[in-house]
């Protein structure tokens, strides 16, 4: 199968290319500027620069049309949020390959935080007690509600922006600085104590297909994970079924869990993959989007490690104290995702990738700069927030 991975740029894309690779597929990928790893790896058949999705939409779906018919693409399998752009415009991609994602309409659901918290509600799923709120006003009130509280803005990702009172992240982000809007609301939850857990899963057509489920034992700016091991959690097998058949669901979805002395909370919805793809065979993946037919789920067995090393040695650089700890998971916290046998160059493409930190400050007009650009700048040409696709 020719198959066509988009926004590169992410490690997880570049789980994805190397599985079907190894799994014999030809793979084919895209991103939005030159130095993104997943582009490089030997697996890769050909690979080629897009227009934004998020700021160049139409041009960013023309350039799709263009590889899926001059590659003759069998099929499209967004990596990230650029899937939003994707669905939104189905009705011209369809027509020309298989796109394995859900309706726009399915996503938007599940990555609006708000609209996700309704859901998890409905399918009689714990969640932590939140509140949405569309201004400054409503935002104060709802915090004086939480001895402690998280907070976060309904369209977001990756810790980037998190409001606590509790925690490593408390007084990070100042209640001041946060304006919520109609069009812009925040979501205000019970701070739940507990365990991060996280589950990546394939599905076809509303059923389960492949399933992980992770903890992450270090994160970047008490964000991201960049270390990572399976688990077995039996729970968010069956919390991932119940929502994949709710929705009908086709394609891939992950979530995130609080771990509790009572069970899994549910925290949020990531309707894309997520670093659970690292832990799978490339068979069971590849078997998993491409075999409907599979007698029962593929579930990753628990003890699978992996980690991205050279965010452990930047770390180092960062916080001189965690030294000793770092240099610890890093020798004994897995293989490394970037520099994986026989598959070196990504590993010095995640290098020259920071440039793009640099195009993220010059785009969006960053004057003052922050730990969390290295984030954001993963993040800000290929995200959607809610607003009107044109």
């Amino acid at each position: 199968m020719k198959i066509l991975i988009t926004s590169s740029r992410l490690p997880h894309a570049l789980g994805e290319v190397r599985k079907f690779g190894e799994a014999g597929h030809e793979v084919y990928t895209t991103d939005t500027f030159h130095t993104s790893p997943g582009s490089h790896s030997r697996y890769v058949k050909q690979s080629f620069i897009t227009a934004s999705p998020t700021f160049e939409t139409a041009k960013f779906i023309a350039d799709l049309q263009d590889i899926i018919r001059n590659q003759k693409i069998d099929i499209l399998v967004p990596c990230f949020e650029e899937v939003f752009y994707i669905a939104k415009h189905m009705d011209q991609l369809a027509p020309l390959t298989s796109v394995f994602c859900p309706p726009f309409e399915t996503l938007a659901r599940v990555h609006n935080k708000a609209t996700f918290t309704e859901l998890t509600q409905k399918l009689g799923l714990p969640i932590a007690r939140t509140k949405t709120v569309t201004s400054q006003a409503e935002l104060k009130a709802a915090v004086a509600e939480f001895p402690e509280y998280f907070a976060r803005a309904a369209f977001s990702r990756g810790g980037v922006e998190l409001l606590t009172n509790t925690g490593p992240l408390a007084g990070a982000v100042k209640l001041d600085d946060i304006q919520p809007a109609p069009d812009a609301p925040w979501l205000v939850s019970e701070f739940i104590h507990g365990k991060d857990i996280c589950s990546f899963s394939v599905a076809q057509h509303g059923k389960l297909a492949a399933h992980c489920t992770y903890e992450h034992p270090m994160t970047i700016e008490h964000a991201g994970g960049i270390e990572f091991i399976s688990v077995d959690e039996p729970q968010s097998v069956e919390i991932a079924k119940t929502y994949i058949e709710a929705l009908n669901w086709h394609g891939q979805i992950s979530f995130d869990y609080m771990k509790t002395d009572k069970g899994l909370y549910m925290v949020e919805c990531n309707p894309r993959p997520t670093a659970g793809v690292f832990m799978m065979e490339p068979k069971d993946l590849s078997d998993a989007v491409f075999n409907p037919a599979l007698p029962a789920p593929i579930v990753v067995k628990p003890g699978v490690r992996e980690q991205i090393a050279i965010a452990i040695i930047r770390d180092m650089f960062r916080n001189p104290r965690d030294i000793p700890n770092d240099l610890h998971e890093l020798l004994t916290g897995g293989k490394d995702l970037y520099s994986e046998g026989g598959d070196a160059r990504p590993l010095l493409y995640s290098v020259l990738s920071y440039s793009h930190v640099f195009a993220f400050r010059h785009r969006m007009h960053v004057k003052k700069h922050k730990h969390s650009d290295l984030m954001e700048a993963q993040f800000f040409d290929i995200a959607w927030d809610g607003r009107a696709i044109a």
